[in-house]
Order: C-alpha cells, then structure tokens, then sequence
C-alpha cells in the first residue's frame, strides 16, 4: 500500500462565546478570530503537505451560536481542499439534529458527515483505507456507543472517527459524553482511532492491541486548562502502519507564571520576575495569568494597574491573581498602645479560642482590620 497521509483534529470551537472566561470582550472577540485563523491554518496545512484526506472528530463549532457567516466561512475553506477528502463526526457542542448546517445546509462535495448514531463506513480504494464514523445526533450521549462498533473487515486499513470520552481517564471538570473503555475498541481490526472532546492531546493507552487511539487535543486553547502549545495530529499510514505527529498551530497561548513576592518590596522587583521570562514563556502573542504569592512588605504598594500598563507591550493580555498576604508580625502589633495593638490583641484571644472552621474568618478580619487601621488599602481575598 503506497503511502497514505492524513489530519486529524477535533475541537476547534469556532464561535465561542467568551462571556464567562473573565477576559474583557474585546480580548474575547480576538480569541474567536484567532479560532478562524486557526481552522484555516489547519485547511492551508492540508494543501501544503497534499494530505489524502481531514478527520474532524466533532465540535467543529457551537451550534447554538454559529452564525450565517461562519457557515460560509466553513464551507468555502473546506471546498477549497478540492479533491481532499473530508470526514465530520459531530460531537456534543454541534451534534447533528435538527437546525444544525449538518442537515439543513448544502456541504462541499468533498465533504462527509456522519450523521446518524450507528457506525457507517466509506471505503477508499485508491488509498487502501476505511474511514468508519459515528456522529451525536443528541447534546448528551450517555451510553457506550462503541459497544455498538463491529469488527471491521481487513481487507483496508481501518480508521475510526467518533467523539467520546475515555472512562479511564476523565479530565477534572469535564462533562462524560459518549463514554468508552479501551476494550471497546481494541479487537476490532482498527488500525487508528481518531477521537475529539478531551481538549489536551494525547494517546490513550491500549495494552491489548496495535491500534493506536488519540485526541487530537483542541487547535486553539480558550481557557486556563488548555494552556501550551495547541494543534492538530498529522498521520502517515505505510505498510499498514501509522505514524502520528503533533504539529502545532495556534494563533495565541495562554500561559500561568508564579511569583513569589517573599523578598520583595518595590513593584519594580516584581516586574522585572515577569520579564525574566520573557521570551522563554510568553511574548507578545499570549494570554499571560500572573499568580503573586508569598509574604508582601507592607511598604510594597501594590499597583496592578500600573504593573499592567507597564507591561502592556510585552504580552497580549495580563490577567492578574493576587494571592499574597501582608508581611505583618501580628504578635509585635499586639504589643503596641495604640488602638490597632488593642485591636489585633482582641482578635488573637479570639482566634486562639475559636474552633478550626471560623478561625480563617477571624484572621482575615484581623489583617483587613490592621489594614484599615494603618491607613492602608484593604485588599479583600
């Protein structure tokens, strides 16, 4: 069999709607063109390394917000694969049902849609392979459905297509739409299982058999879980073998640094801990969380929004989490003659006689209470 090359993505998202990400709209807005851009780098890479054919495992957009134009954006970047093939299996944010482009609109010719909840098969002759596919035609699958997959014939090499979750391994916070274990797949002449819904890429362990069974992972990261480098799988199928490699693609990272203000006292030291990162971290095209901790030398005024303006050239956006506390010696304060010593002398007893569960509670109105007192800003957390 002469050598077959493929993509393999999943989970480009296209319409997202940023509205509880914490980002400021106009940074929401650019993150959803990124998502564009993105999908049409993965079409033009396509092209580029004349691909035989494009594996979408589901959530190619959101249905319940894609609009008229980013159909046809979808439409006129697919047809202009020509003669590449391309296989849809819809997942849970743009499931096959009614209203959705998958029924109600014309597709390229170039392009198929699994669209019914059973396993179906295309074979491709010319190339020696069989694209096998299951699409959601519900929001939320529940049940295993790859029990449901036959044992394919083996006469081609076999690729199967489908959205999914891996039972062994759930991410945190992840919703479980149409769960399987890896006995389910393995056994059935599969040579390579392409899978979307779980966003960080990655291969599924298999102890049992050859097939080889991946995420693809999502393109274009849109929250703080999909941090790094974002792309797609480009595969090469040669002696009724495959070979997967990650090629990355995405327009914007999102990146988390911690800074630990122990030894601090001006913002001038904090800034210049961010910038030493700079370039080995983060640049100017990403989307940069910084997490303060440690002790703050209460002479330290803490000014984000300056350190944002300072900074504004050197990243995309900067989201900040304070998670310091004062530098304060609670027990020398206590010793003073003044009415913050009374008041932090007060809290103490308080606090010694109180049981586990309100003695948090005790000791941040204590620091709010000396921060107030001492004329200083009272920094909630």
């Amino acid at each position: 069999m002469k050598s077959v090359r493929f993509i393999h993505t999943s989970d480009i998202h296209l319409d997202t709607s940023f509205s509880g990400s914490g980002f400021p709209s106009r940074l929401g807005d650019r993150k959803r063109e990124a998502i564009r851009r993105t999908f049409r780098r993965i079409v033009e890479d396509a092209r580029s390394c004349e691909v035989d054919f494009m594996l979408v495992a589901g959530d190619l957009f959101e249905l319940e917000r894609i609009t008229p134009d980013t159909f046809e954006f979808i439409k006129q970047q697919l047809a202009s694969l020509n003669a590449i093939r391309v296989f849809i299996s819809p997942g849970n944010h743009d499931p096959c049902i009614q209203g959705s482009p998958y029924r109600e609109e014309s597709w390229p010719g170039n392009v198929h849609i699994f669209v019914g909840e059973e396993f179906q098969s295309v074979d491709l002759p010319q190339l020696g392979v069989r694209v096998t596919g299951f699409g959601f035609s519900h929001a939320n699958l529940e049940e295993h459905h790859f029990q449901r997959l036959p044992v394919l014939p083996g006469d081609l090499f076999n690729i199967v297509l489908s959205h999914g979750s891996d039972v062994s391994n759930i991410p945190v916070g992840k919703s479980k739409h149409g769960p399987f274990s890896i006995e389910e797949i393995a056994g059935k002449n599969v040579g390579y299982c392409a899978l979307g819904h779980y966003h960080q890429q990655h291969q599924v362990p298999n102890p049992i058999d050859e097939t080889q069974v991946w995420y693809s992972g999502i393109p274009e990261g849109r929250g703080w879980d999909e941090e790094g480098p974002c792309g797609y799988l480009f595969g090469e199928i040669a002696d009724n073998a495959v070979r997967v490699e990650s090629r990355f693609c995405n327009q914007y990272s999102l990146r988390t640094l911690t800074v630990d203000c122990d030894a601090f006292s001006t913002r001038e030291q904090i800034l210049d801990a961010i910038l030493q990162q700079r370039g080995s971290l983060f640049d100017q095209k990403t989307i940069l969380r910084v997490q303060l901790a440690g002790a703050l030398d209460p002479k330290l005024d803490l000014s984000l929004p300056e350190l944002s303006e300072r900074l504004a050239e050197e990243a995309l956006h900067i989201q900040w989490e304070d998670q310091t506390h004062p530098a304060l010696d609670f027990e020398s304060i206590a010793q003073e003659k003044t009415t913050r010593g009374r008041f932090v002398r007060i809290l103490n007893e308080r606090i010694a006689a109180a049981p586990n569960a309100d003695r948090v509670i005790l000791e941040r109105a204590r620091l709010y209470g000396v921060q107030a007192l001492t004329g200083r800003e009272v920094r909630l957390r």
